[in-house]
């Protein structure tokens, strides 16, 4: 099932009201909502005015109350938190040097303040920590378990992986937050298997999304296979875009991938609103960003929880 069906079917359980009006008794705490924009090259767009930007939760439009861009010389708590969710199950023996490899870039480009950890799929973790030698030392050791495990229960120890790490994540307030899978993009970006194959996951990914937007957390994938191994799609769909990430699929440039999700995780917008009485009730709302200048669009997670 794709992402756009799991949404649909997410807030299909409260009545959306006609897009372009402004819900009565706006009140509640601000929902800080944060996104990266991008022109039409995919490159970062970092002079947005906030009357260039709208966003819309539950088919509402909400007014945003304050609007900041965030970049190292402006953060207020330095540096990031990174944790690299490793394939060791499912990844083919001729890729696992191209994880390492993306893998050891991440930690050789850690900037002052900046934290990670190294997660494995089967269950290894270690701590965050700001120690390059001990993160590269995880890195070495990474290597296949392989073992055969069925579609369904694949992606559910994904999605329980990602809620668990997400809600650790939880726990760091004040630092920019991500999760990259770099293993098999069927893996972590295609968590939810087709009916007919495995059983319906659709409560684990919602915990999941709830789990990653509570903690302001984004989910990127890179495949390190390379070129003709995956879809297409340009990471256009998928667990990773629904969150405000991008999965990297049927890509040799790996490099490219590391450092565009690091250019992010140091520079991007928050929008705080006031939370509309819209949909509360739901596990999840629908949120969009707008950018209204020409040739800028904006990414952001794609539903937020409703209470």
């Amino acid at each position: 099932m794709t992402r756009l069906l799991l949404v649909a079917a997410v807030i299909a359980w409260f009545a959306p009201a006609a897009p372009g009006r402004q819900p009565a008794g706006r009140s509640g705490p601000l929902v800080a909502i944060d996104f990266v924009a991008f022109d039409r090259n995919g490159g970062p767009v970092l002079d947005l005015k906030p009357e260039e930007v709208e966003v819309w939760i539950g088919h509402f439009r909400v007014p945003i109350d304050t609007f900041s861009i965030v970049t190292p010389a402006t953060a207020e708590t330095a540096g990031r938190l990174i944790v690299l969710l490793l394939d060791d199950v499912t990844i083919p023996m001729a890729a696992t040097a191209r994880v390492r490899e993306v893998a050891r870039r991440f930690v050789t480009r850690m900037a002052p303040g900046d934290r990670m950890a190294i997660v494995t799929l089967d269950g290894a973790a270690m701590e965050s920590t700001d120690d390059s030698s001990r993160l590269l030392r995880a890195i070495d050791g990474y290597s296949l378990r392989g073992g055969v495990i069925s579609i369904d229960v694949l992606g559910e120890q994904v999605l329980k992986t990602v809620s668990a790490l997400s809600r650790q994540l939880t726990e760091a307030p004040g630092r920019r937050k991500a999760i990259v899978g770099i293993g098999a993009g069927w893996v972590f970006d295609r968590p939810i298997p087709a009916p007919t194959v495995g059983r319906d996951l659709r409560v684990e990914w919602i915990d999941a999304m709830r789990a990653l937007a509570f903690a302001h957390a984004n989910m990127y994938v890179i495949d390190p296979s390379g070129v003709g191994t995956a879809r297409v799609d340009n990471g256009a769909t998928g667990f990773a875009h629904a969150t405000g990430g991008h999965a990297f699929v049927n890509t040799n440039n790996l490099n490219g991938a590391v450092d565009q999700i690091l250019r992010e995780s140091a520079n991007y917008y928050v929008a705080a609103v006031a939370d509309p009485p819209v949909g509360r009730g739901a596990d999840l709302r629908e949120l969009e960003v707008r950018v209204l200048r020409r040739g800028v669009t904006a990414r952001a997670r794609q539903a937020i929880p409703g209470g």
